[in-house]
């Protein structure tokens, strides 16, 4: 094998992890910070999946500083020092400050990180719930998946997080011990977070996936279920930097105690970890940010699409006919609505609100605008019949 002074660390150098570590965690907080701000100005109640932000920004802030500590002390974005013993196994009994440093911060990362990650999935499949999810009553499909999703993340959150604690067993401190003793006391730790790091990244491709068909199934122009769709599809950065941390771990893991690698691979696998935290904190942000997203992206307009979809399941849940395009429902024929009465569509409405609506009449022969009003849920629908 090549010696350290071999080594190309390539984009890991200590200016680049203290760049992320600076840049990450400020965007996470300007995301978090609008996030609330747009709900407290459309007087909208925080939620899960709000509050779970909370912890995950926390998580992202521990991260960010134990990476500008470890740069600050040589031990990332570099080589360590090497033994002084030129035997081949002098390595697994050497040990030096900076690395004591390096396997402190990649124990911690691990801890924190699944505690970090398991927020951001259940900020997410709240999301998902407060979303598409009109009635709570209603266990359809989606409702039992989202249900069922969200108890096996808190599973898997739990127990690698319990796990990465006691990875050494009750005596934390082999995890930055000489290597020989790592690898006697801390033997399940590179399968530990090989099991880890894949089903993070299987779980992330499922959950960011999840409402592709629930959306395609909405009656919508084309353009504009892609539109919506790729709103979600921002997670395939997540997805991408879990996906280059697995690969890590697989390709590399048989060779993570290496006198030429153990310190490098680390230090990728603690990159890449910072960059999927930041990335994932600011992705789940994103949908939640109509206000904002309108004023820079106007022409895109995310939030009324996504209001487009909550309209479109409300209407769904009201059993009411038709389609929905853009928050507008669509009447499937101009003597359908002028047949509908009060009486009518008072039938549909859940125990919780009245359903009342007024027609009017059509202002020429081919246009009939109604509106409706469920009174106690707060959700108004406006209604516009065009003609075919």
């Amino acid at each position: 094998m090549d010696g350290p002074s071999d080594m190309t660390y390539y984009y890991t150098t200590p200016a680049s992890i203290i760049f992320i570590s600076i840049f990450f965690p400020i965007l996470g907080v300007i995301c978090i910070a609008l996030r609330f701000y747009t709900r407290a100005k459309a007087k909208t109640a925080c939620w899960w999946d709000d509050w779970l932000c909370i912890p995950a920004l926390i998580s992202e802030l521990a991260m960010a500083g134990l990476l500008i500590w470890g740069a600050s002390k040589s031990a990332l974005g570099g080589h360590l020092p090497v033994p002084t013993d030129p035997s081949p196994d002098a390595y697994l009994f050497f040990t030096s400050p900076e690395q004591i440093i390096l396997q402190q911060i990649q124990y911690f990362f691990d801890l924190i990180g699944v505690f970090a990650f398991g927020s951001l999935k259940l900020s997410i499949l709240f999301f998902y719930r407060r979303i598409f999810c009109v009635s709570k009553t209603n266990k359809d499909t989606f409702n039992t998946i989202t249900t069922s999703m969200i108890a096996i993340v808190i599973v898997w959150t739990l127990t690698f997080g319990i796990g990465a604690i006691f990875l050494c067993g009750a005596r934390p401190a082999y995890a930055w011990a000489p290597v020989a003793l790592v690898a006697e006391h801390c033997s399940a730790q590179l399968q530990f977070l090989e099991a880890y790091a894949i089903s993070d990244f299987i779980m992330d491709c499922f959950i960011w996936s999840l409402p592709i068909p629930k959306i395609w199934g909405l009656h919508m122009p084309a353009s504009k279920r892609l539109s919506v769709i790729a709103i979600f599809l921002v997670g395939i950065l997540t997805i991408g930097a879990s996906g280059a941390r697995m690969a890590i771990y697989i390709v590399y893991v048989v060779n993570a105690f290496a006198q030429s690698d153990g310190e490098k691979i680390i230090t990728y696998l603690l990159f890449w970890t910072m960059i999927e935290c930041g990335l994932g904190l600011m992705v789940v942000c994103l949908p939640a940010l109509r206000a904002p997203m309108r004023t820079f992206f106007s022409a895109i307009s995310p939030g009324s699409l996504l209001s487009g979809i909550k309209s479109a399941f409300t209407t769904h849940s009201l059993k009411t006919e038709g389609s929905l395009e853009a928050g507008i429902y669509r009447l499937s024929s101009v003597n359908q609505s002028r047949k509908a009465s009060t009486s009518d569509w008072s039938r549909y409405a859940p125990t919780e609100g009245a359903l009342h609506t007024s027609v009017i009449g059509p202002t020429d022969s081919d246009h009939l605008v109604r509106q409706e009003k469920l009174t106690n849920g707060a959700i108004h629908v406006r209604s516009e019949m065009q003609q075919y």
